[in-house]
């Protein structure tokens, strides 16, 4: 029985100090941005709805077949998480042709999946009569209607798959990628091309394929040289995240303003030159590739496959993508400090995070919020914060500060003021034992607040209504009257 319970203790203090050594480490990880999934597992054709498709050869509107909808589903093995965003691919083809098989659909599935997203390429329906404009228009707003029906399947079935539903984006090339902007930015009914409501009507933006409750709207679009049918579209409450990639000597979808392939048959759309332009004078930025010289799928493509391989252009245009999808999700770290001799009091200042961990960089470590460390010793010391978020998401930030010890009493600051810079609310928090009196002012001089914060309390001040710029706050007790300055961006 001495024997057992000696057994115990020693198990329970290996386990303490196993615990202790992860605490004191801040979890890096690569997901999203590099592989750290091994394998993979796919679930092929999945349908994920039905919908009447042209019969060929496609001169006739009215001359459908009803069609079960198939995606592939691309998911990493061994991964516990419970939500996870999504990366829905649509493949290239001009409306005739093309398939969920495209070989570069296929490796940003699989790329992406083994990064720890979910993914999936869809089939989406094909025909159009190539003499008619009429036939285009309709062509798009199907494949429009199918790749809603698509976000609405992965919604429904969130809990099979693990996934985030306010993290599905949309990535699409040439067709596939009219499919994805049109998907952001023909959002409304009331912008429903004429042709799409007779001969016959195709119906709403979600009323196709599926029953499911959801709106099909994405989070996010890759758009590989597409183009849109008019920038007018786009207003500016279409805030979504988007990365445009295109050649400026795109012969097959003109970087500018013309008809795809030059065919006066088609109707003219605008490239993603004009709606980058559009974008940006709406006050938001895309994120754009745009290379000058470079034709149709120049990253080494035939219709989404590769004659020899990929060229050295589809290796920039991944990274990219695996940048702009984390930067949608990702938290994003930032703080700042204040510091008496070796007392650091550490404010947040991330966005989108749940989780913070600090290294104080003398060995010492922190998981809280808004941290305090007293240092032992003198010396510059570089502190990192690391945050993340519910989808194991993060973003790292650090900072070199100064340290001096000497003989001195301990001590807080009076008033510590958080977050620094504010948008909308600043937390001023008295650390002293009696009450004190706060005035802010401009740098006119005027004072636009004044207030008393009782010991050891927090104050929220709302300063949505100050126009951008430096404020000072200043204090007073009975122990004397300091200042400290905020700057209110917009």
């Amino acid at each position: 029985m001495v024997i057992l319970k000696m057994k115990y203790k020693l198990v329970t203090f290996a386990f303490l100090l196993a615990s202790i050594n992860l605490m004191g480490q801040i979890p890096y990880n690569n997901r999203y941005t590099s592989p750290v999934f091994s394998e993979i597992e796919i679930n092929t054709n999945v349908i994920y709805g039905n919908a009447p498709a042209l019969l060929f050869p496609y001169i006739l509107e009215s001359l459908t077949m009803d069609e079960d909808l198939l995606m592939d589903i691309y998911l990493p093995v061994g991964d516990t998480l419970s939500k996870r965003p999504v990366l829905l691919c649509m493949h290239s083809g001009a409306f005739l042709t093309g398939s969920k098989l495209a070989e570069d659909m296929v490796a940003f599935c699989d790329s992406m999946a083994h990064r720890g997203y979910v993914t999936a390429s869809i089939d989406y329906r094909l025909g159009m009569n190539p003499l008619s404009s009429a036939s285009s228009i309709r062509a798009v707003y199907r494949g429009l209607q199918d790749g809603r029906t698509a976000i609405r399947f992965l919604k429904e079935n969130r809990n099979v798959y693990n996934i985030d539903t306010n993290n599905i984006y949309m990535l699409g090339s040439s067709a596939g990628s009219f499919v994805g902007l049109h998907n952001i930015f023909l959002d409304t009914e009331d912008e429903r091309p004429p042709e799409t409501y007779s001969n016959p009507d195709l119906g709403c933006l979600d009323c196709s394929g599926n029953n499911y409750s959801h709106l099909g709207k994405s989070n996010g679009l890759v758009g590989l040289w597409g183009s849109l049918q008019d920038t007018t579209l786009i207003v500016e409450t279409d805030t979504i995240p988007v990365l445009l990639v295109h050649g400026t000597d795109d012969g097959v979808v003109p970087f500018g303003y013309g008809a795809a392939f030059g065919n006066p048959a088609f109707p003219a759309s605008y490239g993603s030159e004009l709606i980058a332009e559009r974008i940006e004078n709406l006050g938001y930025k895309p994120e754009k590739y745009f290379v000058v010289g470079e034709g149709h799928e120049f990253y080494g493509t035939n219709n989404g496959n590769w004659p020899v391989g990929p060229n050295a252009y589809w290796d920039t245009v991944f990274n990219k993508t695996v940048s702009f999808s984390h930067s949608i999700h990702m938290p994003y770290a930032g703080f700042y400090h204040e510091q008496i001799e070796n007392n650091a009091y550490f404010y947040d200042q991330s966005q989108k995070a749940n989780s913070w961990y600090w290294d104080f960089g003398d060995g010492n470590y922190s998981t809280e919020q808004n941290p305090s460390h007293t240092y032992s010793n003198s010396g510059p010391y570089n502190v990192v914060q690391f945050v993340s978020n519910n989808l194991n998401s993060w973003d790292t930030t650090s900072a070199i500060i100064s340290i001096t010890v000497g003989i001195y009493e301990h001590q807080q600051p009076l008033l510590s003021l958080y977050p620094n810079p504010a948008q909308i609310n600043i937390l001023l928090k008295n650390n002293d034992s009696e009450a004190m009196n706060v005035h802010v002012f401009n740098t006119r001089g005027l004072r636009v607040d004044g207030l008393k914060i009782l010991p050891q309390q927090i104050y929220k001040l709302n300063v949505e209504g100050y126009l951008p710029g430096i404020y000072f706050v200043k204090y007073r007790n009975t122990k004397g009257v300091m200042t400290k300055t905020f700057l209110k961006i917009r």
